[in-house]
């Protein structure tokens, strides 16, 4: 996972809240982007192209390692707001 912590001196600025929503937002998309995508392994894999399947899973991977810091990120930036 990516280094997610914020500059020691950013940590005390209070984020607005709509910017919050804004990324929560972008968020939900990447992950209905990720979800929508899953069938296309399928069809690749029914289709006996293992090449593109396994080109396909890497780069599925590496978009959830991002999904993935941008959940950690959204969560620091709503408990900051606690």
């Amino acid at each position: 996972m990516q280094f997610t912590d914020l500059n020691s001196e950013l940590q005390n600025v209070a984020i607005p809240q709509s910017m919050i929503n804004l990324f929560a937002q972008s968020l939900y998309a990447q992950l209905e982007a990720l979800a929508l995508d899953a069938n296309a392994s399928l069809e690749l894999f029914e289709n006996q192209a293992y090449t593109e399947v396994k080109t396909f899973l890497q780069a599925h991977i590496q978009q959830m390692q991002y999904t993935l810091n941008s959940v950690e990120i959204l969560d620091r930036m709503e408990q900051s707001q606690v």
